[in-house]
Formats: C-alpha cells, sequence, structure tokens
C-alpha cells in the first residue's frame, strides 16, 4: 500500500508538495467565491470561518440581536448561553466572536437546526451586480434525503476593501430567526 502512495505521489507531482494555503483576501477575490467559502462553512459547521465572509454589518446586525435577546432575560443566562460571558466579558467581545459563540450553542442545542444546515448541496451559479459593489448570487440547493427538489436561491453580498462579504442569505435569515427565540425558559 504505501509504495502506491509514494508511486503515486511520483506521479503526480502536486500530491507530493503540500497544497498552499489561500488567504481570506484570495478566497473572496469574486462574489462567487465568497458564496462558495460561505456556503461550504455553513455545511461544515465552521462559525468562525463563517464570520470571517460576512459584511461587518451583518455581524453587527447579529451582535445586537444577541444583545437584545440577552437583556431581555434579567437572570443572565440567555447571555452565558450564548456567548458563556457575563455582562462586561460580552462587551469585551469582537462582532465575529459574538456571531460565531451564539449561533455555535444555539445550533449544538438545536440539532434538528444543525441538520438543516448540514445535509445539503450547493452549486453557485454566478452573479449579478447591482451598482459597482453589490452583488446578488445565485445558487442552487439540494437536500440531502430523498424527494428532495433543487431550490435556488439568491444571496446578497458587497464588497469591502479586502474582498466581497455576504451581506445577507437565507442561512442568515434562519439563524436570525431562531436567535430571536431563544429565552431562558427555551433553555431548560
Amino acid at each position: 500500500m504505501l509504495r502506491c502512495v509514494i508511486l503515486l505521489a511520483a506521479l503526480v507531482p502536486s500530491l507530493a508538495q503540500p497544497a498552499r494555503a489561500q488567504t481570506l483576501a484570495e478566497l473572496t477575490v469574486t462574489p462567487e467565491s465568497t458564496a462558495d467559502v460561505f456556503l461550504r462553512s455553513i455545511r461544515a459547521i465552521r462559525w468562525s470561518t463563517t464570520a470571517q465572509v460576512l459584511h461587518p454589518q451583518t455581524l453587527d446586525r447579529f451582535r445586537t440581536l444577541v444583545r437584545m435577546v440577552a437583556e431581555a432575560d434579567t437572570s443572565g443566562t440567555v447571555r452565558r448561553f450564548l456567548t458563556d460571558t457575563d455582562v462586561s466579558g460580552f462587551a469585551s467581545l469582537d462582532d465575529a466572536d459574538v456571531f460565531g459563540r451564539a449561533i455555535g450553542a444555539m445550533i449544538d442545542d438545536m440539532p434538528g437546526l444543525m441538520h438543516a444546515f448540514y445535509d445539503h448541496d450547493d452549486d453557485v451559479l454566478g452573479h449579478v451586480m447591482e451598482g459597482a459593489d453589490t452583488a446578488h448570487v445565485v445558487y442552487r440547493t439540494l437536500a440531502r434525503i430523498g424527494g428532495a427538489v433543487p431550490e435556488v436561491k439568491v444571496m446578497q453580498l458587497a464588497r469591502i476593501a479586502d474582498g466581497w462579504r455576504v451581506l445577507w442569505s437565507d442561512e442568515l435569515e434562519v439563524l436570525d430567526v431562531a436567535l430571536r427565540g431563544v429565552t431562558a425558559a427555551s433553555l431548560h
């Protein structure tokens, strides 16, 4: 078996060398590449990676939502559940950390929601520009269950200094709605 691997590595030079890791700027150079990274990170349940390709406005929106949901619970249970912090700890987190922690905690606590994100195959089909710095990426998604029918969806992206970032998508809408439903009573 080892000889097969060595032989294969000798025949295919690219296998003999480790792949070069791409930078975030390289991964987000086009609306399509950004959408692809976003969808792959969502499907892999990699919230810190997902946060990296979200637009700063979107991250701020989720931070505000987490803060509002947490403040509605005066016991602090929801804040601790979503971010593993108290009030001062929450204030010290950056927006990407708030997103990653809150979505991770929520998804871990709701296996059905995790399954809804994980079991899909996606194909990014292209984009339509709206002005110079906004794009709408069209993608097809298919749930991995018997009888599933492909759906065509659109996500909105905006250009920032170091690449494209996701402003909104159906997946983010689902996370937004789920977060709004988190209460101290729902955690028991």
